[in-house]
């Protein structure tokens, strides 16, 4: 075979390619959810107002919460905590702000709710968290996690297939968890 055949097949193969490759990322952008939602639940061998408190004060979150040691951050509490508008903020090791969230609704011993903003991630659109509580007896309450997130496309794919989706819910079922730990050994 000449070399201008070569080139010419080799040419040919890696036009395919690329198209192949832009046919299938724009297939994805389009059929891949924008949405993330779920729901996660336990229950805490605590009355409701304690596991309520937890999560309302975020001095409280803060000491249970596995997000500020997985991401090997720092938190402070802005404004008045265990109110609507009191925000945690992360930074980093060096001080620098990557992120927050901030108590957007409270229901005594029934519902708080959270806006989280990340200053880095450049696939989230909105993300919102609502923890929902349940008096189930005098000594013990349900506690369900909703998550809801929005997502921008085409940045999306990063959240997808780096794993980050995955990630961000593993995290919240470890919250659940030392939510669990943290009320029940006060």
């Amino acid at each position: 075979m000449s070399n201008n055949k070569t080139i010419k097949m080799l040419s040919s193969i890696f036009i395919g390619l690329g198209l192949c490759l832009i046919l299938t990322l724009s297939l994805l952008i389009y059929f891949l959810p924008k949405k993330v939602q779920y729901v996660e639940s336990i229950i805490v061998d605590a009355p409701v107002y304690k596991v309520y408190d937890a999560v309302r004060y975020q001095e409280q979150l803060m000491e249970w919460s596995a997000w500020p040691k997985e991401t090997k951050s720092t938190c402070e509490v802005q404004n008045e905590d265990g109110s609507i508008g009191a925000q945690t903020i992360y930074m980093n090791l060096k001080g620098k702000k990557f992120g927050y969230q901030e108590v957007i609704g409270l229901t005594k011993n029934e519902k708080v709710s959270f806006y989280l903003k990340s200053f880095v991630a450049p696939f989230e659109d909105d993300v919102r968290m609502t923890f929902y509580f349940h008096e189930v007896s005098e000594n013990q309450t349900e506690v369900q996690l909703f998550f809801d997130e929005t997502l921008k496309k085409p940045q999306f794919l990063i959240a997808y297939f780096g794993g980050i989706i995955k990630w961000v819910h593993s995290m919240h079922l470890k919250d659940l968890n030392y939510l669990k730990a943290y009320v029940e050994s006060k």
